[in-house]
């Protein structure tokens, strides 16, 4: 997978599959006999366009501790002739820092937004320049007067542009030049004569650049002077690493257009008969998350692209690779000019991927890191559910259950699934023109509902002294006949809670239930369906995702 210039190595199942159909126009001849007795009925076919490309293909869900760099330096090419990287110490490494990652983490972030990879770092952020410039933001950091505030206990809500943007309430500025509709809520809370100060973010906006400021001033708080002002440092990441886990969100996914990638599918490794196929811009379109219970925790990708090319092989010298071409050689690659985008294959390194994202002299190995890990693969069995309803949801619904009036639902529902799905999706659509007179080609890609659906099959469970098995939670949805919405939060602990093992986690925070079906064989079954549902229209938070490595 190459993105941003850059290439990520991604194992995948058997079972794959691209390809490219081609739409066409049929005119035919169907009349009666003329006078000679003969009949027309021939026919032409006309080629009008090419369909955007189809792919797809599963990997194995896999998180990993990144080895990071000696000091936390920064990362290189790993390759001969890249600065700092005599040896090949830092070739294919995720991170400088010993943080969490995953093998497959580049595909969710083109699936969450636009954002880019910093190749130095091995971390994803919103563009900081260019069209789009920024994007929504996902985490956010107080600093200022925030535990001795002089302001006056209560909540506060701001809206924060640029001022050439949009409207800003008075009291509230900001540093950046694109960030705009953003809605910031702070909370003062009395602390033996001053105030604690907390804020939420409303609404993400759009235009963020991590590291950008927010800032509301101590009057705007009820404070007098400028020592009450807070300032909010914001951060826009599909993909958050740290030392402790690594957090996808999907907040920068409210585009007309998510990221694009080029994939590319290497066939016959390390013979003469090596071939490579690119599929040009690409988008991933669905993920599919599958929780067999015998299995190991798979994801199932789908997705479109532009054209599916043949990557040809450069056969002359080593040290002047065309852009876009491969050449295989048992070395590191060759200091010399190379084309951007050109791709060296290091046969004497298991195959190990190389690419020049610049015309000159600037390789980068693949990012490998944890592909050939035995220890990072997930059991399904051990997978955990937690459900309960959304506390003021629960709290303000009644119902009428067995003839009893006034019930309530749980606060939290004990259910041992068998299995289930999570399925993500952009349902995106490729535009193509219609020109007469030439083979048209797909030119873009556009988004369309951002839809998180899935389902969870148990058994049909009862207990003499619980209220809160599958049982019933089938008789509270059933007994529930006024709520339009139902607001559940669903946490999915794939791999169980074994901190000494790697783990992944989902979390769809209000999540609309359907009422469960039964399965009736020689045990009784539910099957429950549920919609995950953001705080808003606009603000992405359907779902979230965390890996944790071990």
């Amino acid at each position: 997978m190459e993105k941003d210039g850059y290439l990520w190595s991604i194992p995948v199942l058997d079972g794959f599959s691209f390809s490219q159909a081609t739409n066409a126009s049929e005119v035919t001849l169907n009349e009666m006999e003329d006078s000679t007795g003969k009949s027309r009925r021939g026919r032409k076919m006309f080629t009008d366009s090419l369909s955007a490309a189809e792919f797809s293909f599963s990997t194995y869900i896999r998180p990993f501790i990144s080895a990071g760099t000696s000091g936390g330096s920064n990362l290189d090419g790993g390759a001969i002739g890249a600065a700092g990287a005599t040896g090949g110490a830092k070739k294919g490494i995720a991170d400088k820092l010993t943080h969490h990652h995953a093998v497959e983490e580049a595909l969710w972030v083109a699936m969450a937004g636009r954002n880019v990879y910093t190749a130095t770092t091995g971390k994803y952020a919103a563009p900081t320049s260019g069209t789009p410039t920024g994007g929504a933001i996902s985490r956010i950091a107080l600093s200022g007067n925030t535990s001795t505030n002089g302001g006056t206990a209560n909540t506060y809500t701001f809206n924060v542009s640029n001022s050439s943007l949009g409207g800003t309430t008075t009291g509230a500025s900001t540093n950046s030049s694109t960030g705009a509709n953003a809605v910031v809520t702070l909370t003062l809370t009395e602390d033996s004569g001053t105030r604690d100060v907390t804020a939420t973010i409303s609404e993400r906006g759009i235009g963020w650049v991590s590291g950008e400021t927010i800032t509301i001033v101590g009057t705007a708080l009820g404070g007098s002077t400028t020592a009450d002002d807070v300032v909010i440092t914001v951060q826009s990441e599909s993909a958050h690493s740290d030392a402790t886990d690594l957090d996808i969100n999907f907040y920068d996914s409210s585009r007309a257009a998510v990221g694009t990638f080029n994939l590319y599918y290497v066939f016959s490794d390390r013979t003469e008969g090596r071939l490579i196929y690119k599929l040009k811009d690409a988008v991933v379109n669905e993920a599919s998350i599958d929780f067999d219970i015998d299995g190991i925790a798979t994801v199932n990708w789908s997705g479109f692209a532009g054209q599916i090319e043949e990557v040809l092989e450069d056969t002359t010298d080593a040290d002047t690779i065309g852009a876009g071409k491969y050449h295989a050689d048992n070395t590191s690659p060759v200091t010399g000019s190379h084309g951007a985008g050109a791709i060296f294959i290091d046969t004497n390194d298991s195959d190990r991927f190389y690419i020049n994202p610049t015309a000159g002299n600037n390789w980068w190995a693949a990012i490998d890191e944890g592909t050939t890990d035995t220890n990072n693969f997930i059991r399904n069995r051990l997978t955990q559910l937690t459900l309960a309803p959304e506390t003021a949801f629960q709290s303000a619904t009644t119902f009428t259950k067995s003839g009893v009036t006034g019930q309530s639902y749980e606060t939290t529902y004990s259910v041992a699934i068998t299995g289930g799905n999570v399925t993500i999706s952009n349902n995106i659509s490729f535009l193509t023109p219609e020109e007469i007179g030439k083979v048209n080609q797909p030119i873009e890609h556009v988004t369309g509902t951002r839809t998180v659906t899935g389902s969870l099959t148990c058994y049909l469970a009862s207990s003499d002294t619980a209220t809160n098995r599958s049982r019933d939670l089938f008789a509270d949805l059933v007994s529930d006949i006024n709520t339009v919405i139902n607001k559940f939060a669903i946490t999915l602990k794939v791999g169980g809670t074994d901190t000494s093992k790697p783990r992944f986690e989902i979390n769809v925070p209000t999540a609309h239930l359907e009422i469960p079906s039964h399965s009736v064989e020689d045990v009784i079954s539910l099957e429950t369906n549920f919609h995950g549902l953001g705080t808003g229209m606009s603000e992405g938070d359907e779902v979230t995702l965390k890996y944790i490595g071990a």
